[in-house]
């Protein structure tokens, strides 16, 4: 890495890296001011949105106090390919992922233990990989926890015929109420139309990825800037969105984790705007509240939606790192 002068900073490390995971070759992003620091594995969103554009540039500072490890799963960004098996894009396979790449996160930087963190799709994943294998991370740091996406998906289509009414949208509540709700058997392509139609709106009302990004143009347009990235990157980036969402979505939307996950043998800390309404915060409250863990916190952001990480960053840091020094 170099600093703002563009000197190389003693002791960092940037790279991208090739990892072969469950037979799969995929990639990472290695990034940190000092390669003694503590391990951070990072779980982008999605399902197949990788976010190291979106983190590194917009809370540059956790790679000051930490290796960040941008991990680009299984079918998503670089990993993506065409000839990846479609029955290998399941929510275990990439818990089997997850693990492997820890192992070698561990081996690698010789720490006993790493940090887990996941935003939206990757705390999903990430909260069920911890779950399964506490043995491997101090700590599980959770950012837009989902954990009953389908009472999550109701909860943010009411809000946003709410919000067209308050907002006098005429239009935009007349293409609202002429949607149509994905009931608990339907299957992928009609969810996938909800899901592009309805995040048009949350977007637009302040609820999605941030509260001022009222689309998703800005963050495709960071993407398609991206340096790291190459040209084929690019068009990865676009195909592996589509391909993980079509392949995981019905995993994530049909799993309730209130009955599959009660307690956790690792302290488990939850981060959450209260204008989010991709991963609302009425559900991941609830799903914490009945929670045990050997340590909790719950931490609201009070100007955020979705991304706390990026939209408070400052706030963001100064938690992880008062929670991260007790380790």
């Amino acid at each position: 890495m170099t600093d703002s002068s563009g000197i190389t900073i003693p002791g960092s490390i940037s790279s991208i890296e090739k990892v072969t995971l469950g037979g799969v070759e995929q990639y990472i992003i290695v990034r940190g001011e000092d390669s003694t620091k503590p391990v951070m594995l990072f779980l982008h969103g999605g399902p197949g949105s990788p976010e190291f554009v979106f983190i590194s540039k917009g809370n540059p500072d956790l790679e000051k106090n930490f290796v960040m490890v941008y991990w680009e799963q299984r079918g998503a960004g670089m990993s993506y390919s065409n000839k990846i098996k479609t029955e290998s894009m399941t929510v275990p396979q990439l818990i089997s992922d997850t693990r492997e790449l820890t192992l070698v996160l561990k081996q690698r930087f010789n720490q006993e233990k790493i940090f887990l963190m996941g935003h939206s799709w990757g705390s999903f994943l990430g909260i069920l990989t911890s779950h399964k294998f506490p043995e491997l991370y101090h700590a599980y740091f959770g950012i837009g926890q989902v954990c009953a996406q389908y009472w999550g998906e109701r909860v943010s289509f009411e809000w946003v015929k709410e919000q067209a009414i308050i907002r006098n949208d005429k239009k935009g509540l007349k293409k609202l109420t002429s949607m149509t709700f994905p009931d608990t058997l339907a299957t992928i392509d009609p969810w996938i139309s909800f899901i592009m139609n309805e995040r048009e709106y949350v977007s637009r009302y302040g609820g999605g990825v941030t509260r001022e990004m009222t689309s998703l143009w800005p963050y495709i347009k960071m993407i398609l800037a991206a340096k790291e990235y190459t040209l084929s990157d690019k068009f990865k980036y676009m195909a592996g969105s589509m391909f993980s969402l079509k392949h995981l979505w019905l995993d994530v939307v049909n799993t309730n984790l209130h009955s599959e996950i009660d307690s956790m043998q690792i302290p488990v800390y939850i981060f959450n705007g209260i204008f989010d309404y991709q991963t609302p915060y009425v559900v991941a409250k609830d799903f914490f509240n009945q929670l045990n863990a050997p340590e909790k916190d719950f931490f609201t952001f009070d100007n955020s939606a979705h991304s706390p990480i990026v939209e408070e960053a400052d706030k963001f840091n100064t938690i992880v790192l008062d929670i991260t020094k007790k380790f």
